[in-house]
C-alpha cells in the first residue's frame, strides 16, 4: 500500500492550508470538555488492547478514562473476575469445534472481560489528546446493556442510572444493543424475517435517558449536555453463513443454536446485507435524534454519529473486508470484525464484535462528529499534530499508518455524506479521494 498513500503524504502539504479554519484550538487554562461514554461491550472495546486502552478507574486523575463501574482497584463485580484467556493450547477438545463445544459447557473457562475498562472512549480520549484538545473521558459500559435498561435502572444496569444523571458532563454519547433498534421485522428477498429489533424500547431509551440527564442540568442550574448518539456498526454473523473450518459462527446468538430462528441472521440472502443492516440502523438513529429534538426545543441538542456507515464505507472502498468468513480474503484488506472464535465463544460468534479496526473506526467517526476536526489530521504519520507515531493511538493499538490513515480517509468521507460512501477500490479511487479532502466539509468547526 505504499503507493497508494505516497498521495497522502503530498495531500498533507495542502490539507495544513485549507483545513486551518477547521481546527479547533485548545483553550488555555480552561476546564477540560467532560465527555460520558454510556454503552455496553460495543462501546469498552469486547477485546484487548482496545478493552483496557487508556483505561483507570472511576477516581483515577486526569489522563486516564474514568471507568464509572470499577471506583477503585482492583475492580470488583464482574470486571473484577481474573480472565482466563482460550488458547488452542490450553483448551480441550481436540477440534476447533471440539474446543468451542468446551468452553460452552464449561464457563468458567471462557474469555472474561476484566475492567477498567477503555475500549472505544479510550481511544477517542487519545485522539484528543493528538488534536491538542483537553478533554476529560468516563465510561459507563456494561455488556449487552440496553438504553432501555439503563433508563429503567433494573438487571445488569441497576445502579447506574445515577452516574449518568449526575450534571457533570457537557456531552453524553449513548449507544444501544446492536439490533436493538432494528425494525421487528425486515423483507429479505420478498419474505418478511424477524430481526429481534424492539425500536420502540430503544425509542424510550434515548427518550427517558435525555430527559433525565436535562433535568438533572436544569436542576444543577448548567447548561444542558450535549448528546450524540453512536450508531453501531452491522453484524457480520447476522448476514452470511460460513463454510470456513477455521472461522465457524459458533454461540448461542446463532441460527443453529436457536432452533433455526432466522431472527439470529435476519439478513442473510439480501444482495448487500451490511449495507442493508447498516440502513436500518441509520434510519433508527437518525429517527431518534430528530424526534426528541422536535418534540424538545430548546433542550439539549441531540446528534448521531453514523459509525456503522463507515464500515459499508470501509468495505465499498476496499479498506475493510465484506465477509470475514471467507476461506480466501482479499489481499490488502483488514477485518473491522473480529476473528478469535475461542475468545468469540460463547455468546457470540465471531463477526459479531469490533476488531481494533472497527473500534479504531468508530472513535474516529465520533472524533470528528464531536470535535468537529477532519480526522486526516490526527493518528496517522502524516499528520500534522503528529511529532511522534509512537504517542498515536493507532500504533497503541498495532494499527500501521498505512491503515490508520486509510480509516481516517473513510471517517472523513462519511462524516462529510452522512451516509455510506460509494466507490471502486484501487489506486486511481484513492487518488482521487484524497483530492476531494481538499474541500472543506460542512461540519468542520461546529463545536
Amino acid at each position: 500500500m505504499t503507493q497508494k498513500f505516497s498521495v497522502a503524504r503530498l495531500a498533507a502539504v495542502a490539507l495544513a492550508t485549507v483545513w486551518t479554519t477547521g481546527l479547533c484550538a485548545s483553550p488555555a487554562a480552561a476546564d477540560p470538555t467532560k465527555i460520558l461514554f454510556v454503552g455496553n461491550s460495543y462501546t469498552h472495546g469486547r477485546y484487548a488492547p482496545a478493552l483496557n486502552y487508556n483505561a483507570g478507574p472511576g477516581n483515577a486523575a486526569n489522563g486516564l478514562v474514568h471507568d464509572l463501574l470499577c471506583p477503585s482497584l482492583p475492580c470488583t463485580g464482574a470486571e473484577g473476575v481474573a480472565p482466563v484467556v482460550p488458547t488452542s493450547a490450553n483448551t480441550p477438545g481436540g477440534s476447533l469445534l471440539g474446543q468451542l463445544a468446551y468452553l460452552q459447557a464449561n464457563p468458567a473457562s471462557d474469555y472474561t472481560e476484566v475492567g477498567p475498562f477503555g475500549g472505544v472512549a479510550g481511544i477517542f480520549l487519545q485522539l484528543t489528546r493528538e488534536a491538542g484538545l483537553d478533554y476529560d473521558v468516563s465510561l459507563i459500559a456494561v455488556s449487552s446493556a440496553t438504553l432501555r435498561g439503563y433508563s429503567k435502572n433494573t438487571g445488569s444496569e441497576a445502579g447506574d442510572l445515577p452516574l449518568i444523571e449526575s450534571a457533570k458532563f457537557s456531552h453524553v454519547i449513548l449507544q444501544d444493543q446492536t439490533f436493538e433498534p432494528l425494525p421487528t421485522s425486515i423483507t429479505v428477498n420478498g419474505q418478511s424475517v424477524p430481526t429481534r429489533g424492539s425500536p420502540t424500547s430503544f425509542q424510550a431509551g434515548v427518550t427517558a435517558l435525555v430527559d433525565g440527564i436535562d433535568a438533572a442540568d436544569q436542576t444543577a442550574g448548567v447548561p444542558y449536555a450535549g448528546i450524540t448518539l453512536a450508531q453501531t456498526p452491522p453484524l457480520a454473523s447476522y448476514g452470511y453463513t460460513s463454510s470456513n473450518p477455521a472461522a465457524p459462527i459458533f454461540g448461542t446468538s446463532t441460527v443453529a443454536q436457536q432452533g433455526g430462528n432466522p431472527a439470529y441472521a435476519p439478513y442473510l440472502g439480501d444482495a448487500d446485507p451490511m449495507a442493508a443492516m447498516a440502513a436500518d440502523l441509520h434510519a433508527a438513529y437518525q429517527a431518534a435524534a430528530a424526534d426528541y429534538t422536535t418534540a424538545n426545543p430548546g433542550r439539549s441538542p441531540v446528534g448521531v454519529a453514523f459509525d456503522g456507515d463507515a464500515w459499508v464505507s470501509a468495505i465499498n472502498l476496499g479498506v475493510a473486508q465484506r465477509n470475514p468468513f471467507l476461506t480466501q480474503e482479499p489481499r490488502g484488506q483488514v477485518d473491522l470484525w473480529d476473528k478469535a472464535p475461542l475468545l468469540a465463544c460463547c455468546t457470540v460468534p465471531i463477526g459479531y464484535h469490533p476488531s481494533v479496526y472497527g473500534d479504531y473506526l468508530n472513535a474516529l467517526m465520533l472524533f470528528g462528529q464531536i470535535t468537529g476536526i477532519n480526522p486526516l489530521w490526527i493518528s496517522t504519520e502524516y499528520s500534522p499534530f503528529a511529532r511522534d507515531y509512537r504517542g498515536t493511538a493507532s500504533h497503541a493499538l498495532g494499527i500501521s499508518p498505512e491503515i490508520a490513515a486509510a480509516l481516517a480517509l473513510v471517517a472523513q468521507e462519511t462524516l462529510v455524506a452522512g451516509k455510506p460512501v460509494e466507490g471502486q477500490p484501487g489506486l486511481l479511487c484513492w487518488e482521487q479521494r484524497w483530492a476531494a479532502c481538499r474541500q472543506l466539509p460542512p461540519w468542520a468547526g461546529q463545536h
